[in-house]
């Protein structure tokens, strides 16, 4: 299932006191309304899986967001 949140106020001041584009994707990646959307795991949202092995899995990206904006959008059929 997918979700989409709005990432935490300090990841946002963050974001925007990054003078060396560290955190450009989460810029590009915020919608409209500045809401992240990716799978839901323990406060964090992610992006999908960068690598996968037996012991342990790296996500292409994560964000930690505000719990009180987490909202189910959907499934998962690349929507």
């Amino acid at each position: 299932m997918k979700f989409k949140a709005k990432p935490t106020y300090a990841t946002l001041v963050q974001a925007e006191e990054d003078e060396f584009g560290e955190f450009d994707w989460l810029k590009e990646s915020l919608d409209e309304e500045g809401y992240i959307h990716g799978y839901y795991v323990d406060g964090y949202i992610l992006g999908g899986v960068e690598e996968v092995t037996d012991e342990y899995f790296i996500p292409i990206s994560w964000c930690h967001i505000d719990k009180s904006t987490l909202a189910a959008i959907g499934g998962d059929d690349g929507q």
